[in-house]
């Protein structure tokens, strides 16, 4: 990939992560917006004007919704969703689903509020085969929720198409990523966890870089308002991922998978506690040990087949 390509390719995750973030704040202010009968006396403990306080909420909430409203880039729309729920039975049928390893993921983007009121080591991670472990702490003394981003990459070539591929094809692929964050401190007034997992593809990642502002999918694991009840403050979830990529004649295709984790707090701190539950993993939807960790499924459906099945659910 030239630098152009891979400048491109950063803008367009930055955009994308961008755009998951203000969709995790307004959420969180519509929830903040719903609870406010319930936090006025707390609000008024804490020195602050009740009035005032959702009165800076609601304009947040209108000003992020207007800006939310305006068009984005496209969603990449793969094979229809009957066809290609069929075409994955089959494919557990008769076991045509081959495993591929991914690279480890890389850390791409870190992005923390600043200021004399935040602080903390913030989150980081050690990256091992298919498992990103989580810790670190954050902190935040105003009374403005406060957001504190991180992602991390896996950039994955798939086998290269056959150049003597005459009719439409495609590939599918299908692929878990679980989530699992263990609290040791949620001292917060108000706050989020939020796990979550984007992936954009290409069939010819030569010509075609993946493009993050054009995904194929995005949805969240961990979708928490802080302080948890939960007892131990373990938050956990899935995303289950499958698609289908068109192929190109000669050309190679490829996935790219952004796992995100995003942490908000006000008045206090969030601290997410190193160990077998703090942890986002990537592996195949049958996985049973360790050595599946890391790998995604694939298949290849010949045209002939695709067609004849297409026919067969009409």
């Amino acid at each position: 990939m030239s630098t152009h390509e891979s400048s491109s390719s950063d803008k367009g995750l930055a955009d994308a992560t961008q755009r998951t973030l203000e969709g995790a704040r307004l959420a969180r202010l519509a929830a903040q917006l719903r609870e406010l009968g319930n936090t006025r006396d707390l609000v008024r403990a804490l020195g602050d004007d009740p009035d005032q306080y959702a009165s800076r909420l609601a304009a947040q909430y209108k000003d992020l919704s207007q800006k939310l409203r305006l068009p984005g880039p496209p969603r990449v729309v793969s094979q229809a969703a009957r066809l290609s729920a069929t075409l994955d039975r089959l494919g557990d049928i008769f076991s045509w689903w081959d495993k591929i390893l991914l690279p480890n993921a890389t850390v791409k983007l870190v992005q923390t509020p600043g200021g004399a009121n935040t602080g903390g080591t913030g989150i980081g991670a050690e990256i091992y085969r298919g498992d990103i472990a989580l810790g670190g702490d954050v902190w935040n003394s105003a009374t403005q929720e406060q957001w504190w981003v991180n992602t991390w990459q896996y950039m994955v070539s798939l086998p290269a198409t056959p150049a003597n591929l005459t009719a439409p094809a495609s590939l599918a692929y299908r692929f878990n990523v679980g989530a699992s964050v263990n609290l040791y401190r949620q001292d917060v007034v108000t706050g989020s966890v939020n796990a979550y997992a984007t992936v954009a593809t290409t069939g010819d990642v030569a010509s075609h870089p993946i493009d993050f502002n054009n995904y194929a999918s995005s949805d969240f694991a961990i979708f928490a308002t802080l302080p948890s009840s939960k007892v131990p403050p373990i938050l956990s979830g899935t995303v289950k991922v499958s698609g289908t990529i068109p192929l190109v004649p000669g050309r190679t295709p490829a996935i790219g998978i952004v796992i995100g984790l995003i942490v908000s707090a006000a008045q206090g701190e969030v601290m997410i506690l190193p160990g077998e539950y703090s942890s986002i993993t990537l592996a195949p939807p049958d996985a049973t040990m360790p050595g599946d960790l890391g790998k995604i499924e694939y298949r290849r459906d010949p045209p002939f087949w695709v067609e004849a099945v297409a026919k067969m659910i009409e």
